[in-house]
């Protein structure tokens, strides 16, 4: 098992490397810069040379790109990741209010939809013959080809300011209450959930039809095994695979889902701050995200390299060799 993690981490460490990269790069690959930004030249702020050149002398920018580079790294690496130009608050305190809220819908929704999404998965190919199985594959169908905001816009407006069922809009923290919580963000976690939860059910149903089909599965019914333990025992523990890979991919997805998701139903989190600070061109703070974002899915690319490896031991026995 040690050898399998540090076969991973010998890719996950360049992957992240590569990801610091590209997310300092986003400074020089936005139009304007970071020094017009700040003094307000991409809203048609006007600015001397002076005080371009004091600025730049301020921020470090007349040291070689490389140099630059390495002390944002070395600051990041320390928690420091810059000032905004906006509001001119640490970064840390701009974005550190907005994960929770975010973290708490993308995660609600991976949940619901390993949940809901494995469970169809595994009922469309015990089913699979009947009229059960092809009605859950008709609705994963729909629900993969269904567009997040359309589904978002949907959803408030008809189950929050027709029926009003949930809030349509606003969230409400844990710290003021459980249920006045879950009740602000239970709609936004279904919405999130229900391309998610399809693409799950299709991979979960394709991997459990191709375990059932299989000569140990033949053999353990010609054993006189019982149903339950057959699906359960046999079949989708060969089936888990497929879980475990999506979660990262998922944890992607969602996140841009959740930028146009919180925004239309206003929830302050990551998304609506993204959108926020491309508006406002302030660099520092969209570079934080998807840091934050890119370091997250190469940890969890890693942490299901291992839980594989874990419940496979063909994994296993070909790292040993």
């Amino acid at each position: 098992m040690g050898r399998i993690i540090l076969r991973r981490l010998a890719t996950s460490v360049p992957t992240i490397f590569a990801t610091t990269v590209l997310v300092f790069a986003l400074r020089y690959l936005l139009p304007g810069g970071p020094v017009q930004a700040m003094l307000g030249g991409g809203q048609g702020g006007q600015y001397t040379g002076a005080q371009l050149a004091a600025l730049k002398a301020r921020l470090g920018l007349n040291a070689p790109v490389p140099v630059q580079y390495w002390h944002w790294l070395v600051n990041a690496a320390h928690g420091d990741l810059g000032t905004s130009y906006y509001s001119q608050a640490p970064v840390t305190q701009v974005i550190g209010p907005r994960v929770g809220p975010s973290l708490e819908l993308i995660i609600g929704a991976l949940i619901l939809s390993v949940v809901v999404g494995g469970g169809l998965g595994v009922l469309a190919a015990v089913r699979r013959n009947t009229r059960t199985g092809r009605a859950i594959s008709l609705a994963t169908g729909l629900g993969l080809s269904v567009p997040d905001f359309w589904l978002a816009t949907i959803a408030a407006g008809v189950l929050g300011l027709t029926w009003q069922i949930f809030p349509a809009v606003g969230y409400t923290p844990v710290s003021q209450g459980l249920l006045s919580n879950l009740n602000t963000v239970a709609l936004p976690i279904i919405v999130l959930s229900i391309v998610t939860g399809s693409f799950l059910a299709r991979h979960v149903n394709s991997a459990m039809i191709t375990a059932l089909e299989s000569p140990y599965i033949r053999a353990a019914w010609a054993m006189g095994l019982p149903g339950p333990k057959v699906y359960l025992n046999c079949a989708l523990r060969n089936a888990v695979a497929p879980v475990i890979t999506f979660i990262p991919l998922a944890f992607a997805a969602l996140v841009g889902g959740t930028v146009l998701v919180e925004n239309i139903f206003a929830i302050p989190g990551m998304g609506t701050e993204i959108v926020s600070s491309v508006s406002n061109e302030d660099f520092p703070v969209v570079q934080a995200i998807v840091l934050l974002v890119g370091v997250l899915v190469a940890v969890l690319n890693l942490g299901a390299d291992v839980g594989l490896a874990l419940i496979d031991p063909r994994i296993r026995n070909a790292a040993s060799e």
